[in-house]
Parts: structure tokens; C-alpha cells; sequence
């Protein structure tokens, strides 16, 4: 029992490691848009849409914040994954445990009293 405690929780550590991971990620996000924007000012003197989007984009501030949106992204799918299957794993062995430690047919209610 005390190795289902263990269990339950490392699924609850992995519970608070994925919530970090999604404040994580929205912090991310909103650092993006505003480098986004702040580079979308900086190439307003192009004359073109297009140019002013990829004149954006090749700023190093967009390419950063991309790549750290992209990496919190990444460590949330894979918290979610550990996490599920933590609370998947939880679930079998607790009804394995039930199973292996339930009384027999005489001792509980139903035995006793026949209904």
C-alpha cells in the first residue's frame, strides 16, 4: 500500500509540473505577441504587407520568443503524456489492489444477511 502512495504521489508532482508547464507556455505566448508587435512597428517604413510579416519575422526578438513558445509547448505535450499516464496506471493498480484485498462474500453485508 505504502508503493500505491508513492505512486499516486508521483502523479500528483506530475500534476503540478504540467500546470507550471501551461503558465509556462501562455507566458510565452504573450512574450511572442509582444515582440510581434514591437517588430511589426519597427518595419512599418516597408512598403509592402509581405515585407513588413517577413521583415517581422527575421527580427531575433520574434526568433527567440518563437523558439522558447515552441519549447514550453513541447515540455507541456510531454507532461501531459507522463500525467495521463500516471492517473492511468493509478487507476489500475488501484482496482487491483481492491481486488487482491477485498473480504470474501461472508464477511461483508451481503454474506451476513443474504440481501
Amino acid at each position: 500500500m505504502s508503493l500505491m502512495v508513492d505512486f499516486v504521489n508521483w502523479g500528483t508532482y506530475a500534476g503540478g509540473q504540467l500546470a507550471i508547464a501551461a503558465v509556462n507556455e501562455k507566458e510565452c505566448e504573450a512574450h511572442l505577441t509582444i515582440a510581434q508587435a514591437r517588430a511589426a512597428v519597427a518595419a512599418r517604413t516597408e512598403k509592402t504587407v509581405a515585407a513588413q510579416k517577413a521583415m517581422a519575422a527575421d527580427d531575433p526578438e520574434v526568433q527567440e520568443a518563437t523558439a522558447a513558445l515552441t519549447e514550453a509547448y513541447a515540455r507541456r505535450k510531454i507532461l501531459e503524456s507522463v500525467h495521463a499516464g500516471l492517473e492511468a496506471k493509478g487507476k489500475v493498480i488501484s482496482r487491483e489492489l481492491t481486488r487482491r484485498t477485498g473480504t470474501s462474500a461472508l464477511e461483508n453485508r451481503t454474506g451476513k444477511w443474504g440481501t
